[in-house]
């Protein structure tokens, strides 16, 4: 007996970090050391290609022991951090491994299961359910993957998208969670921004990936290409701006100009990335609050459209559209025409047999070359969430890809009634994030991802709380079940991320 709880002890001790546990933490912190010892020598012999390894050396170490001492401080760090250091991330990327962002993928799944581990309960059903089809046909399309290492390290990835949208339901309990959280994301935007100005200045654009971004003078900032850095533009828009018009940015001359000039920065920004359905996006926002809440904000609409017309690179960015409609060569055709030829071929060359369940993760730029009247002897992505996952996994990947996005609007909708101007704008992201999936590589554009499903699923957690209050409330109708969702007094003592770490504290002194 003694020896289950010395075990249950050790994996308390383990979970929680080092509360208490001083001796363990210590032990936990040297062997962190000898093993960053032991990479020291192994990155030494690949640093005469990649000397910024050895760079972040002391950053790995310095992460390892933030992950052993306080599980909600690392996690504070990483979405504080993440999106503005990814060049350092995409420096340090190795093939086989995928390098210090491979690492910090596995480390968030390991983290959101220590955190929920905590208080499984308070993660509701439903949130699992949003994404179970999804992961395990996924996890099916593996087995059959023509590419399976490539395969494997993209649903890491993906995973690591569900667990910081599951472990948001932990984190937020009230209202009050809720703002920090998407104050943490608005912060996030800054380094962001910084680093696309400089790049901007120096001339450098998203080139690394695709050199037609270099030949159209499209800028992605501290990300690999340019439609990255506009949908996540987007997002710090719409979060912004709900943050804003709910009072929660603070009120005062002060506070609002000082978030207009940012969100013109930030909308700026969005220009400089030349990506056309981000554009459409943010003006659905926009278009959709305007209607429904401040007509004004239409005319400004009107105004800002005119004014971004005047600029020769919108203008033509915006009529390419009508031109390069027949296929002849890339370099003549839109992207949309070109989109649809691949859609057409890819479309076409599958056999009716993989309807249902597809050629596996990974086989449509795998077998992209075959299929493609225009691949030119290279592999292509299927700019289309939707085609990719009825390529990869048939009737069945398309239905769970859909079924993502229904069931998180299902879980928006009590705020309708209680938070119409938050269910607003999270409507209008969840709704735009899907059309553009439809047009583009969305599965592959994993640090939006993080940012994107972590914020809807803090939204959603407040959206649960909100309904299992109002359930204990009132009587419900005949053959209606009572929510699942503990009140926040039941769910035993608090243990949020916020209230416990220092980088937090000084996030709530900020305007």
């Amino acid at each position: 007996m003694n020896a289950v709880h010395r075990i249950s002890g050790l994996w308390r001790s383990w979970r929680d970090g080092l509360d208490g546990t001083s001796w363990l933490g210590l032990t936990g912190l040297l062997a962190g050391a000898v093993v960053m010892g032991l990479l020291t020598v192994m990155v030494g012999g690949v640093a005469v290609d990649k000397p910024v390894l050895m760079a972040v050396l002391p950053l790995m170490l310095l992460t390892a022991f933030l992950f052993i001492y306080s599980r909600e401080a690392f996690l504070l760090v990483v979405v504080l951090l993440r999106a503005g250091t990814n060049p350092v991330f995409e420096e340090t990327r190795l093939a086989a491994i995928g390098g210090l962002g491979g690492l910090l993928n596995a480390l968030i799944i390991v983290l959101a299961g220590l955190i929920i581990a905590r208080d499984p309960k308070r993660v509701p059903r439903l949130a699992w359910g949003v994404w179970l089809p999804f992961v395990l046909v996924q996890a099916a399309g593996l087995l059959y993957s023509p590419d399976p290492v490539q395969a494997v390290r993209l649903y890491l990835g993906q995973l690591s998208v569900v667990a910081l949208f599951l472990v948001s339901f932990y984190l937020v309990m009230d209202e009050a969670d809720l703002n920090k959280l998407l104050k943490l994301v608005t912060w996030s935007s800054v380094p962001v921004a910084v680093v696309t100005l400089i790049y901007i200045g120096l001339g450098k654009t998203a080139g690394s990936v695709d050199a037609f971004e270099a030949a159209s003078n499209r800028y992605g900032g501290p990300f690999p290409h340019a439609n990255i850095l506009a949908f996540y533009l987007v997002l710090s828009v719409g979060v912004i701006f709900y943050r804003w018009k709910s009072g929660l940015a603070g009120r005062g001359p002060l506070v609002t100009a000082t978030v207009v000039l940012y969100l013109l920065l930030l909308v700026g920004l969005l220009f400089a990335t030349k990506t056309r359905s981000a554009w459409i996006s943010v003006l659905f926002i926009f278009v959709l609050y305007g209607l429904l809440r401040e007509r004004r904000y239409l005319i400004y609409l009107v105004i800002g459209g005119l004014c971004a017309m005047a600029i020769p690179e919108v203008r033509e960015r915006v009529a390419g559209l009508a031109e390069g409609n027949q296929v002849v060569q890339y370099a003549k055709l839109n992207s949309f025409a070109w989109r649809k030829l691949l859609w057409t071929d890819a479309l076409s060359w599958m056999s009716k047999a993989r309807y249902v369940f597809g050629y596996g993760a990974e086989s449509f730029i795998f077998h992209s070359q075959t299929f493609f009247s225009m691949a030119g002897g290279r592999s292509w992505g299927a700019h289309s969430a939707v085609v990719q996952m009825f390529f990869e996994y048939g009737a069945l990947g398309v239905a769970a890809f859909g079924w993502v996005y229904l069931s998180t609007a299902r879980m928006l909708r009590p705020l309708l009634r209680v938070r119409p101007l938050l269910a607003l704008i999270a409507l209008a992201l969840l709704v735009a994030n899907f059309l553009v999936s439809t047009s583009d590589n969305m599965l592959s554009y994993l640090i939006y991802n993080w940012y994107f499903w972590l914020t809807m699923g803090a939204i959603c957690a407040l959206s649960c709380r909100i309904a299992g209050a109002a359930d204990k409330r009132k009587r419900l109708p005949w053959g209606i079940r009572p929510s699942k969702y503990r009140p926040r007094e039941a769910a035993g003592p608090r243990s949020s991320m916020f209230p416990v770490t220092q980088p937090m504290t000084l996030m709530e002194r900020a305007p």
